[in-house]
C-alpha cells in the first residue's frame, strides 16, 4: 500500500527533508523565514513545533517570506 503523505514536520524532520541541517531550521523559524504550526487539543497546544509540508516547500523554492 502507498504510504500516507507527511503533512507537517519536526524540526529535526524537516531538515532532513530538506537536505539541511537541524541548525538551519531553528535559524529560518526563529528569523520568521520559516513559520510553524500550533496544533491544539481542546483547544491547549500540544507544545510540538511543526512545520507544514507545504510551508516547507514555500521557503525552499521562494526562500524568506516577503513582508
Amino acid at each position: 500500500p502507498d504510504m500516507p503523505t507527511t503533512l507537517a514536520y519536526s524540526r529535526k524532520e524537516a531538515a532532513e527533508a530538506a537536505g539541511v541541517s537541524e541548525d538551519t531550521i531553528k535559524r529560518a523559524i526563529n528569523s520568521g523565514d520559516l513559520t510553524t504550526c500550533d496544533p491544539r487539543v481542546d483547544g491547549r497546544s500540544i507544545q510540538k513545533v511543526l512545520v507544514l509540508r507545504t510551508e516547507l516547500e514555500r521557503w525552499l523554492t521562494n526562500g524568506p517570506r516577503s513582508n
